[in-house]
């Protein structure tokens, strides 16, 4: 009774950790964390059209840096692997 126990949390353990190391490229593509981000900022701010700078991974999630030209606004975006878009950094001149 006690060792079917032991494998029972022992492969519960398993799971847990496979399933949160999933890398972030095996759920969203940076295309699909560009297209996120762009419709994000275009949803929120009707003027200017955002265009992406780049787009790096830390931490298990996109970094996407933008920039709208037309209203002078730039930022960076985390794209996390359920497809949120949070704001790190966001700047208007």
């Amino acid at each position: 009774m006690k060792s079917k126990a032991i494998k029972v949390i022992f492969f519960l353990l398993m799971m847990v950790l496979l399933v949160g190391c999933t890398n972030i490229e095996d759920v969203i593509s940076e295309e699909e964390a560009k297209q996120l981000v762009i419709e994000k900022r275009t949803t929120e701010n009707i003027y200017g059209t955002v265009d992406i700078i780049s787009v790096e991974i830390k931490r298990n999630s996109y970094y996407v840096e933008w920039e709208n030209k037309e209203n002078t606004e730039w930022g960076i975006d985390r794209v996390t692997k359920d497809g949120e878009v949070k704001m790190v950094e966001a700047t208007i001149e």
